[in-house]
Order: C-alpha cells, then sequence, then structure tokens
C-alpha cells in the first residue's frame, strides 16, 4: 500500500517502465540480505548431543564471549542453529505476493484489498511452514510473529467477503471504483500501480522473515532467556511482536464493533460505544500500531544477533530498509484516510451532541493531512468499514 494518489494522470509509457524497474530492482535488492532456499529443503538434524559437544568445546578452550554479540553462545552452535532453518526463496516470496495482485486487472479494487489480505497469508503460511518444520528447536517468538500476519490477512479477507456478501452498498461501491479505473484507462494502464501494491506487501513481509533469520542465528540458550544486553534486547523483540497483536486485535474489534452496531441502529448511525469510546478511528490506528511494531521487532532483532558490528548491520540494511518502507507506506496511506474519515464525520455529524460529546473523550489516532471537500474518494489497501476496505468511507 504505497500512497495512492486520489486523482490518477496518463502515464507514460516510459515512465511506467523506469517506475516498475525500480521497484523491482529495490525489491529484489531488498531480500537479498535475507537467506533464501530454492525450497524448503530438509536441514540437518541438530541434536542435544551436538550442542553439549559444541558448547564443551569451546568451555575447554576457555573462550570469553561477548554477552553482546552472537559469540555468546559459540560459532558451532550458532552455525548448527542457523543450517536448521530453510526460509522461503526470494522468488517464492515475491510470487506469493505479486500473484494475488494480478487480480487488481480484474477488479481494480480487488488488487488492495483481497489480494492484501491472501499475499500476507501465504507469505506469513510459507515462513511458519519453515519455522515449524526446522530440525532445531528455535524461540518460539518467530512463530509469534508469522502467525500475527497470518491472522491478519485471513481476518481481513473474511472481513471483506461478509461485506461484499451480505451488504449490497459495499458491493456498488466496488463497481464505482471499477468504472473510475476504467474511466482512467485499459487495464494495461494499472501495471504500476499493482506492482507498487506487490511490492509493498513483500515489504510488509520482510520483518517477520528479519526475526525468523534472527531465532536460526541466536543461540537455543540465547532464545530462551539469557541475561544479559542480548537477553534484554530479545525480550524488547518479543515486546514489539505482543504489540503488533495488539495493533491487529484493535482493527478486529473495530471491525466488528462498528458492524454490529450499524446492523442494530442503521447504516447512518454513529457508533461511539465500546472501542469506539477510545478510539475513533480503531481499524485505522490498530493497523498502523501492528505494522509500525512488526517494523520495531525486525530492527530489534538485528540488534539482538548483531550487537556493535557494524558489517552485520551493513549485511541487514536492504532487509531493514524494506521495513521502514513497508511501514512508512502503509501508514502514510492510513494517516492520510484518518484525515479525510475525520472530515467527513464533521461534515455528517458535526452538529449533534452526541458527536461533539464523543471527539470531546476519544483519541483520533493518527493523521497526516487534511483533505479538502473536493477531494476524490480514496482507496486505502486493506482498510475496512471505517477505515476501511480498501474502499473509501462513506
Amino acid at each position: 500500500m504505497t500512497s495512492m494518489p486520489r486523482r490518477r494522470r496518463p502515464v507514460s509509457s516510459s515512465s511506467s517502465r523506469t517506475f516498475i524497474t525500480v521497484l523491482l530492482a529495490f525489491l529484489f535488492a531488498a531480500y537479498d540480505g535475507i537467506p533464501t532456499v530454492t525450497s524448503f529443503s530438509a536441514p540437518s538434524p541438530i541434536t542435544t548431543q551436538s550442542l553439549s559437544s559444541s558448547t564443551n568445546v569451546n568451555h575447554q578452550r576457555n573462550i570469553r564471549q561477548p554477552a553482546s554479540s552472537l559469540d555468546a553462545v559459540g560459532p558451532a552452535v550458532a552455525a548448527t542453529a542457523a543450517s536448521a532453518l530453510a526460509l522461503p526463496s526470494l522468488k517464492t516470496v515475491s510470487l506469493a505476493c505479486l500473484i494475488p495482485t494480478l487480480s487488481g486487472f480484474y477488479k481494480s479494487e480487488y488488487g488492495v484489498s483481497y489480494a492484501y489480505g491472501t499475499a500476507m497469508t501465504a507469505t506469513s503460511l510459507l515462513v511458519l511452514r519453515s519455522l515449524l518444520s526446522a530440525s532445531a528447536p528455535l524461540d518460539s517468538i518467530a512463530v509469534v510473529h508469522a502467525a500475527a500476519v497470518l491472522f491478519y490477512g485471513v481476518r481481513l479477507n473474511l472481513f471483506l467477503a461478509y461485506r461484499e456478501i451480505f451488504l449490497p452498498r459495499f458491493r456498488h461501491m466496488r463497481e464505482r471504483i471499477e468504472d473510475r479505473a476504467k474511466s482512467r484507462g485499459s487495464r494495461l494502464s494499472r501495471t504500476p500501480f499493482i506492482v507498487s501494491c506487490a511490492a509493498l506487501y513483500a515489504f510488509l513481509a520482510t520483518p517477520f522473515l528479519v526475526t525468523s533469520k534472527s531465532c536460526a542465528e541466536m543461540s537455543i540458550k540465547c532464545c530462551s532467556g539469557e541475561s544479559g544486553v542480548v537477553g534484554i534486547i530479545w525480550n524488547l523483540v518479543r515486546a514489539a511482536v505482543v504489540a503488533t497483536w495488539g495493533g491487529f486485535l484493535i482493527e478486529a474489534w473495530g471491525d466488528f464493533a462498528k458492524s454490529i452496531g450499524k446492523a442494530q441502529k442503521g447504516e447512518d448511525a454513529l457508533i461511539t460505544g465500546g472501542i469506539f469510546r477510545f478510539f475513533r478511528h480503531p481499524n485505522y490506528t490498530g493497523e498502523i500500531i501492528g505494522w509500525a511494531s512488526s517494523c520495531v521487532a525486525a530492527f530489534l532483532a538485528v540488534a539482538a544477533t548483531s550487537g556493535k558490528t557494524l558489517s552485520a548491520w551493513m549485511s541487514m540494511a536492504p532487509s531493514l530498509i524494506a521495513c521502514v518502507l513497508g511501514a512508512s507506506g502503509i501508514s502514510f496511506v492510513l494517516t492520510t484516510a484518518t484525515a479525510g474519515l475525520e472530515r467527513r464525520q464533521l461534515e455528517k455529524y458535526g452538529d449533534t451532541d452526541e458527536y461533539k460529546e464523543w471527539v470531546g473523550k476519544s483519541w483520533v489516532g493518527f493523521q497526516l493531512v487534511k483533505k479538502t471537500k473536493d477531494e476524490e474518494e480514496t482507496v486505502v489497501p486493506g482498510a475496512t468499514e471505517d477505515n476501511g476496505s480498501p474502499t473509501p468511507e462513506e
């Protein structure tokens, strides 16, 4: 979800090719820092005996290991643990994000709704399969991180399907979006938009690939909660992953509460109870918190495994840049959309006492810019109802 411009201007064929080339080049460079394999090969088994022997060798040699480095647990142990995990290949991850997004050629709105949820579901399942089949016991935080993204993707698609099947106004909205897309040119003219969405989805998947790689590089001892600087940083990784779950749960709660409230009170009702007592736009706010926390978890995981080693940080720089691009890209879209929704609610309910009291007690969340009345509807990838489906709010 890169920022989706409100008004689309004709894009020359040369500009389109340049835009796509740059995006794809950076995507490949970003993932170059993550070890990949061409398939889910079975790694060499790691046993308690081999771990013990490796540890004993280091102990007998009286090697003093710095607590802030991966070396704290012994190079032999670290190498064995790292070899026990086979992450999905770059090609696999790229296709998992691109293939669903091609649905945008059929329906423009699908490229930022079902494609978004499917890409997140597919990439998280690929990583979970690799983590759960690893022959070495790895810290569970990588599984919890990938599971958070799996929850996000599955829940989003189920919610979108519910709206499309049971709420006619959302089907009509989808068709209006498609009509506008057709008026801007041929289906092939959507290529830059579709490629940019696929790239963004891949960037959003990078953080849990990074935490998975870090778990493979950490020793069993480190991942089990070693004391010292490394242990403290790893606990911060866990806290960031918990915050990721928290953000996505806030978003899910907001969607559920608004759906129930609208069903009971009518489509034009202002929902101010439940979670909306605290967050005016829990969907947007929760999603921003979720993706930002996921990005922070990746940085902390690299800090835990790399310490002050500059070369290690440089090797992970492309992946960390991808993490930042993903979190900042979706945050830009959502904060802009929050400002637009604030304006529309003010226009619709601003004269009511209920609205004034609600605004005084609730938090608007994160918003970037104020929107003007003559702006067109925004397509918000992955948005749902109030913060939305990748469709404009009404």
